[in-house]
């Protein structure tokens, strides 16, 4: 398995060695608060936005150069 190293602040350090539960790794802590993210389904957020919000989000994520949804508040 390939590796990676990331650099996150001390802050963001601290956050998730909380949240480790024992003799669990931090990859596996990742993988494990992640794992709801990437379930997601389109139908998943059907209904949220109204036509004219979808609209101004599809618009702000179009413009940004950015294919990702994370500024949108659901």
């Amino acid at each position: 398995m390939a590796h990676k190293t990331l650099t996150i602040s001390e802050e963001a350090y601290k956050a998730l060695a909380e949240l480790k539960k024992d003799k669990e790794s931090f990859t596996e802590l990742i993988k494990r608060i992640t794992m709801p993210l990437r379930k997601k389904r389109l139908s998943d957020f059907a209904g949220k936005l109204d036509d004219e919000e979808f609209e101004k989000a599809a618009l702000e994520v179009r413009h940004s150069g950015s294919s990702r949804l994370d500024k949108v508040k659901l």
